[in-house]
């Protein structure tokens, strides 16, 4: 008998070491999967057309919930296409009238280069013409001045042989000599003379012909004014454009708008989860902002439980925990520490504790890792494990 009694005291001590062991190693949550509900409504007013959910249905992110009717949308989306049609159609009228008054220009601008080309040519030619005038204008008057100092000489000669003539001092050939000589160089200073006028002339010709070429400047600047005029109508028609550019702009950001709006018409999920209410049925005119279902998201499910007082300074946000629950016994669910309380409260009515003289608790977070197969759902029975650092 007493060694039966050593026995079973070594077995409750050996158990004992076992249990203290696992309560060393974790510490203990008692609590019920809850979950974040989404309030899933609508942006803007109108008449429910169609509902493609019941309560209690799964639904996946994405997943169309309901359908407005969207008539007026439509209609505003159609009008807000012709509007663009409209601004884009007049910026492209305006594109074209910029590239016409762009090509006047460059029209202009290549005519007046080449009329500059052929006028400063011009006065090249003018200014050669006068410098050979003048330079025949100095010959001529060398040939003038010349013939008329032979023609004086010439005169001179005449005269005085005239009076030997007429007193018989010399004959009538020597006489008849002298008088030709005279008549020739009468000829030439008239010859000579006659060559120095048109030289002259020659160079008022040529001075008119400079002048003339370079008159043809004042047309060049009718040119550049004419350019400078067409380059105002272009950056005139360049801003323009650029204001068509702009209703361009406004017009598809009012189609942007009307499409988004439209697109709003059409609600969809934006979480995998189940539906927990339907507000609304088909045919009702709901209000902007109005729910229409609410969604228990199974992404984001986690144990709500609580942790006796004098243990809460054995845990810290971010500690590994794991989770288990009754339908799946073995399963564990990793989890994590993801909220703690910073005020402790009395033990909540439905919460029942291992330690039922503890009166105050603080309210703990197990966020789930996964659970894209959704099997975690609100309301069932769990306990957690907060692993404690060895």
């Amino acid at each position: 008998m007493r060694r039966w009694m050593l026995v079973f005291v070594g077995f409750l001590f050996l158990f004992s070491c076992q249990y203290f062991e696992k309560e060393e190693k974790t510490i203990y949550v008692s609590g019920r999967i809850e979950s974040e509900e989404i309030d899933i409504g609508t942006k803007l007013p109108g008449r429910l057309k169609e509902i493609l959910v019941n309560e209690g249905d799964s639904v996946k992110e994405g997943q169309i919930i309901a359908v407005f009717e969207a008539k007026d949308v439509d209609a505003k989306l159609k009008q807000a296409e012709t509007g663009i049609k409209v601004a884009r159609s007049v910026a492209f009228a305006k594109e074209k009238e910029i590239a016409i008054y762009s090509a006047k220009v460059k029209a202009f601008e290549n005519r007046k280069e080449a009329f500059k080309k052929d006028i400063d040519e011009q006065i090249k030619i003018a200014k050669k013409k006068k410098v050979l005038a003048e330079n025949d204008v100095v010959l001529a008057k060398k040939a003038y001045d010349k013939a008329k100092s032979v023609f004086e000489k010439a005169k001179s000669d005449f005269e005085r042989f005239k009076v030997l003539y007429e007193k018989k001092i010399i004959s009538r050939a020597d006489f008849d000599k002298v008088k030709t000589a005279f008549e020739v160089a009468r000829a030439d200073l008239e010859s000579a003379k006659e060559n120095l006028k048109k030289a002259e002339t020659a160079v008022k010709i040529a001075e008119s012909g400079v002048k003339i070429a370079l008159s043809k400047g004042k047309e060049i600047d009718a040119l550049n004014n004419e350019i400078d005029s067409l380059k105002g109508i272009v950056e005139a028609k360049k801003r323009e454009y650029q204001s068509f550019l702009e209703r361009v702009k406004q017009a598809e950001a009012v189609y942007d708008e009307v499409k988004a709006n439209l697109e709003e018409t059409v609600i969809k999920s934006p979480v995998d989860g189940v539906v927990t209410v339907k507000y609304v049925n088909v045919g009702e005119v709901v209000p902007a902002g109005f729910r229409i279902v609410s969604v228990v998201n199974l992404n984001n499910v986690y144990l709500k439980g609580y942790i006796p007082e004098k243990k809460i300074g054995l845990i810290m946000i971010g500690q590994p925990a794991y989770v288990a629950v009754d339908a799946y016994p073995d399963r564990k669910f990793s989890a994590h520490v993801s909220y703690i309380s910073q005020k402790a409260e009395f033990t909540p009515k439905e919460v029942q504790t291992k330690e039922e003289r503890v009166k105050e608790v603080f309210a703990v977070k197990l966020q789930i890792k996964e659970n894209s197969d959704g099997i975690l759902k609100p309301g069932m029975p769990a306990d957690g494990y907060i692993e404690l650092s060895k």
